[in-house]
């Protein structure tokens, strides 16, 4: 999908003032299509993809770059690199940015165009193109060096204050889907918005439109106009298909079935969006090169069994034939001289003296025999003959062996390259600010109240003297080797919160490598943790003390995983994620690998959707990190 204008307008809103000063230190045409500027400021380091004729992003890292530059990313890289942009604008209705440049003491432009047949320009002051990514010859303007550049025809710009007379501009033979769509510049997905928030059919045609029916649609344009400018931007997605970034949740998308994850601002959502489109893209023409070589080599297999099939049915009929000449070798010496025809054992044997050869009719073939010759060395020859057929149809049949085994090796090699080949698409990025309980283990209770585990020891301690507030409650299993769990305001919460704490505490102990299907669990009051020992005793590296009475219940070891409609990875309790996931695996301890039960695991979860390979390697990988002590046993229901 393109960006619409308004898009472009929000992304440029959110990103300009990063960019804005900043310095060009290469330029980068990548195998896409796509132009990469690596930038740098006293306070940013990223790069800027700009994908000519759709969008452009900003990232705070680096994506992995080809090692040859196109002969045009050449001259490109050398025009801009070393340019400092002093501004970048949206020109006024259109999908074209504009970037003012610096270098050397003299001012140029770099202009990106996002129109269907999009490209990226170099302009001179005076507005002559210097070169440009694709030399382009259109019906109102020509894009090549030499030539004076021209914006593209203007289209009509999209402003509440003229929303009011929008109706007099639009056609009133047409469809409103269209009308909106092309006279108002909104394009076909926001224009079916608008008319589905609206409640009219996108089929009518705008004289049939009554004068409630306009107002509801002058309400609806206002209401996405908002949106599209200060909604939460999301991505909306459907297995298998790649995630599409929108301001907000609209609505046409809700109806259609997609799922939502929302992200933190437009910019993030379009990045997300194309690295996982590159990565569907990159994986079909991996899988693609590889089925090629695939099925090169399976018609050389078939080839060579088809060969070895017919040399072995040749080397029967041989041998067969042999054995028989072989048995009647003497009769065959006894009419060899006689011309004629005659019958030998139901074999019919034709000689001729003239010709000083015996011909045997067997089975619609005939075979010649040399009357002046031995016979018993000619039938000799008729069995080295069918030895050396059944040896070459061997040697065959080993070749497709071997072939064979080239396919599978090619089949484990395509999903192993093709996951090398993903990690390329995606941009190294620079670690994010997360919610401080993302470092450790955590889930929501049924309650909604939120539990924090420890991952080791060390982490314990640091939960602990973090995070631990006064209405707090801790949790921890009666066994050396558990997870501190903190429920958060667990003084507010309820029993059945409690009891979740308090198991999934257990479930990341030592008891679950025990293979214990339950066991007791305490829980106790954020002020009677001490981190200082008594005096005279010594307290482990990663030990606490406990002052007072502790309240004390016994809870079953059990690991529930799930997806959420949103396709979010949620674990805990299986009661916690009751209702909020809609597909659920349960673990308990036991014998099998990590990595099997989350190979089962993903299967279950993923049934009857449509997820690209990385998606589903991600989510595995995800699921054996979540397993205690990389065994368990999957809880069939």
């Amino acid at each position: 999908m393109s960006a619409s204008y308004l898009e472009l307008k929000r992304l440029l809103k959110e990103v300009s003032s990063t960019i804005r000063g900043s310095r060009i230190i290469n330029l980068y045409h990548m195998d896409d299509g796509s132009i990469i500027l690596k930038l740098r400021s006293e306070n940013f380091s990223g790069e800027l993809r700009i994908v000519p004729g759709r969008f452009f992003y900003l990232v705070e890292g680096s994506y992995e770059k080809p090692t040859k530059l196109s002969e045009r990313g050449r001259i490109l890289r050398r025009l801009v690199s070393g340019s400092r942009i002093r501004d970048l604008r949206l020109v006024e209705g259109e999908r074209v940015m504009v970037m003012e440049l610096e270098k050397g003491g003299k001012t140029f432009k770099l202009i990106s165009e996002f129109l269907p047949k999009g490209t990226l320009i170099i302009v001179d002051q005076d507005g002559r193109i210097i070169e440009s990514l694709h030399h382009l010859r259109m019906r109102d303007r020509v894009i090549a060096p030499g030539e004076m550049y021209r914006l593209p025809p203007p289209r009509p710009s999209i402003a509440e204050t003229s929303l009011e007379e929008i109706f007099r501009t639009l056609d009133p033979n047409r469809k409103i889907v269209s009308e909106l769509a092309s006279k108002a510049g909104l394009g076909g997905r926001y224009a079916e918005e608008i008319l589905y928030l609206a409640g009219v059919d996108k089929g009518v045609k705008v004289k049939d439109l009554d004068e409630e029916q306009k107002a509801r649609i002058i309400e609806a344009f206002k209401k996405v106009l908002h949106l599209i400018e200060a909604g939460r931007p999301t991505l909306a997605q459907l297995p298998g298909e790649a995630p599409q970034p929108l301001p907000y949740r609209m609505e046409i998308f809700k109806s259609r079935g997609y799922s939502f994850k929302d992200v933190d601002n437009l910019n993030q959502a379009f990045r997300e969006s194309y690295e996982h489109e590159l990565a569907l893209r990159v994986e079909e023409e991996r899988r693609r090169e590889m089925e090629d070589k695939i099925q090169e080599l399976k018609e050389k297999l078939d080839e060579k069994r088809f060969i070895a099939n017919k040399l072995i049915t040749r080397s029967k009929r041989l041998r067969e034939l042999a054995q028989k000449l072989f048995k009647l070798h003497s009769r065959l010496e006894e009419v060899k001289e006689i011309d004629g025809i005659h019958e030998v054992d139901e074999l019919k044997v034709e000689v001729s003296s003239r010709r000083r050869e015996m011909k045997i009719s067997v089975d619609e073939e005939t075979l010649t025999l040399k009357t002046d010759e031995s016979l018993m060395k000619q039938i000799s020859n008729l069995f080295n003959d069918a030895k050396k057929s059944m040896e070459a149809a061997e040697r065959l049949l080993r070749e497709a062996e071997e072939i064979e085994s080239k396919i599978d090796k090619l089949r484990r090699r395509e999903t192993e390259e093709i996951e090398e080949v993903l990690l390329k698409v995606s941009a190294k990025l620079r670690p994010s600010p997360r919610r401080w309980y993302e470092r450790y283990r955590w889930f929501i209770t049924s309650e909604g109240f939120l539990a924090v585990a420890g991952k080791d020891a060390s982490s314990n301690i640091s939960l602990l003297k973090k995070h631990l507030e006064p209405s707090d409650l801790i949790f921890h299993a009666e066994v050396r080797g558990a997870a501190a769990v903190i429920l958060k305001d667990g003084l507010r919460a309820g029993e059945r919160s409690r009891v979740e704490a308090a198991q999934f505490a257990a479930t990341y102990s030592r008891a679950w490598r025990e293979r214990m299907s339950q066991i007791t669990v305490y829980y106790v009051k954020a002020d009677q943790i001490s981190f200082k020992p008594p005096p005279g005793h010594y307290l482990p590296r990663g030990g606490f003390i406990v002052k007072g009475e502790r309240n004390y219940m016994t809870v079953r070891l059990e690991l529930a995983i799930g997806l959420t409609k949103d396709l979010e990875l949620i674990y805990g309790p299986s009661q916690a994620l009751a209702g909020r996931a809609v597909r659920l695996v349960k673990i308990v301890p036991g014998r099998r690998k990590s990595a099997e039960l989350a190979e089962e695991a993903v299967k279950i979860l993923t049934e009857n959707m449509r997820f690209d390979r990385r998606s589903l390697n991600l989510l595995k990988e995800r699921i054996m990190e979540l397993i205690p002590y990389g065994s368990g046993e999957l809880v069939k229901d």
